[in-house]
């Protein structure tokens, strides 16, 4: 059985290098853990990865966390359809009122026709069926536009429906995508928030102005090259 040079780690095959720290072993064959000096720097090494680590994770979620405000909530993306009577009810009643209102001119038109020509008839009866064959065509003049209206607006509501319709479609997807884009963003600042918490165990050991991924990188090579054995050596070689 051996086991590792610096940390005492057990290693299953002889010769192996150590998973922890990747040094090699020693006493091989020995049945008993032998006596060792660990090397004082390895918990500051694994101390300082694991800051470097935090460090280069947060700097980078800095640059791509955006104010969650940005982003719109689970009740902000729905927009409703609308049905085709909702763009078609003004062209009924237009219509209809257009009908009626064109009725009327052409009755009002024929009484004043009939009453500035009433000597030309001989009788009550040519008149009656002067007047009422004048309203009779007035009504259907009437029912005509009335109806021309109706389907003109029939055709322009549902064109209208359609686009509004397509484009609230489109609205729903573009407010999905951006809430799940939300979404991702509150992750993104509940795991930088976790990181925040992490590091302060780690805070104590780096002094305040050297606390970025570079600074900490660069003290970690020192130490690891074993030019210094603690951080206050490693910065006067910064």
């Amino acid at each position: 059985m051996d086991f590792c040079k610096t940390c005492g780690t057990v290693l299953p095959f002889a010769g192996m290098k150590c998973p922890k720290c990747g040094n090699g072993a020693e006493n091989a064959g020995s049945t008993e853990i032998p006596s060792f000096r660990p090397n004082p720097s390895y918990s500051l090494v694994n101390d300082l990865t694991r800051y470097k680590e935090l460090l280069s994770e947060n700097e980078e979620l800095e640059t791509m966390i955006k104010p969650q405000s940005d982003f719109p909530t689970a009740d902000q993306t729905n927009y409703k359809k609308r049905t085709l009577m909702f763009f078609f009810w003004p062209y009924l009643v237009g219509g209809i009122a257009g009908g009626v209102v064109i009725y009327i001119i052409s009755v009002v038109i024929s009484i004043m026709s009939l009453r500035n020509s009433i000597e030309y008839y001989s009788s009550a009866e040519q008149f009656a069926n002067r007047y009422y064959g004048d309203v009779f065509g007035g009504y259907i003049v009437a029912i005509v536009i009335a109806l021309i209206i109706i389907f003109f607006g029939l055709f322009l509501s549902k064109r209208k429906r359609n686009d509004f319709n397509s484009n609230a479609d489109y609205m729903n997807m573009a407010a999905q995508e951006k809430y799940q884009k939300g979404l991702k963003n509150q992750r993104m600042i509940d795991l930088y928030q976790d990181n925040l918490h992490n590091m302060r165990k780690y805070e104590d050991i780096v002094p305040a102005d050297y606390r970025t991924s570079a600074k900490v990188g660069a003290i970690l090579k020192i130490i690891e090259s074993g030019k210094a054995e603690n951080i206050e050596d490693a910065i006067k070689q910064l």
